[in-house]
């Protein structure tokens, strides 16, 4: 018999946060649908995207999204609309960074490829 005190993997994983986040997610999700004047079928997919990594990612979200959104105040970073905006955010780009990683675009190093515009340039004078 298990009391109120036990742990319970499923209602640590799947609780009121996760759900919030994931919202605000597919809401990304939904904008980014919207803008593209997708069809319904892709339109679906985006949210269902958005609102799955957005909540795969979870409260890391500020972490992810720090490139685009700089550095964050300690006491800002767990605050929930910190953590809403940057699920927002999150849910907004998912698909493009899914596509990108699973593509492998994403694992080419940058300086490979200023080195191959250095050798271009050089080539070319």
């Amino acid at each position: 018999m298990m009391s109120e005190k036990d742990p319970n993997l499923i209602i640590e994983v799947f609780n009121q946060r996760a759900g919030i986040l994931t919202f605000f997610g597919m809401l990304g999700g939904s904008v980014r649908a919207a803008v593209l004047k997708t069809g319904w079928k892709e339109g679906l997919r985006v949210v269902f995207v958005g609102g799955a990594v957005a909540f795969g990612v979870g409260v890391l979200g500020p972490v992810l999204m720090k490139p685009w959104i700089g550095d964050l105040p300690d006491e800002m970073a767990g605050a929930l609309g910190t953590l809403t905006a940057a699920s927002f955010l999150i849910g907004l780009v998912a698909v493009t960074l899914v596509e990108r990683f699973i593509s492998g675009e994403t694992n080419k190093p940058k300086r490979d490829n200023y080195l191959l515009k250095k050798e271009e340039m050089q080539n070319d004078k």
